[in-house]
């Protein structure tokens, strides 16, 4: 794959629900939560970090909290509280310094706040973040960085291998 020059990269579609699975395709519809709990020392312990459907949003309206966290049941089962916000606290310069803080208090699981860290910040990863593994093992792309930390020119050249007549979508 040979290094073109920077091109804007646009968000193509959206981002994708941990939870249904659906395109979240507005920032206003995108919710982030995770569970906050304690540990057996009664430190704050973090997890579940995910991105999902704001409930008003949610293409499952049968279920009484969306794609959410149901609440009550997380209590139950490990006395976990659910927190969250709306995806748009997450982009943009003050989006990334909220994640900073995130990964500076040290109390969210860090692989997961880099990743939301990715999906949020790096115009069209989202999009190929899950193409990428193929790709390199095919040898369509080697990254310049590592795997997982990928450039703009190398994911627009995935976009335009996946985007190309020669690979029409499935």
């Amino acid at each position: 794959m040979k290094r073109e020059g920077h091109r804007s990269l646009r968000n193509l579609l959206g981002w994708r629900c941990a939870t249904c699975g659906e395109l979240i395709t507005r920032i206003e519809d995108g919710w982030v939560e995770w569970l906050a709990g304690e540990d057996e020392r009664a430190n704050t312990k973090i997890k579940g970090l995910h991105l999902v459907h704001d409930h008003q949003a949610s293409p499952r309206p049968q279920k009484e909290h969306g794609c959410q966290y149901d609440e009550r049941r997380e209590f139950r089962t490990d006395r976990s509280i659910v927190e969250g916000l709306s995806l748009e606290r997450f982009v943009g310069p003050d989006g990334l310094m909220l994640l900073l803080s995130f990964l500076a208090a040290g109390e969210m699981p860090k692989d997961a706040v880099l990743e939301l860290t990715k999906r949020v910040q790096i115009p069209g990863y989202e999009q190929t973040r899950e193409l990428f593994d193929a790709a390199i093992h095919n040898g369509v792309v080697k990254p310049s960085i590592s795997t997982g930390y990928y450039l703009q020119w190398e994911i627009q050249a995935l976009l335009d291998e996946i985007q190309s007549p020669a690979n029409p979508p499935a």
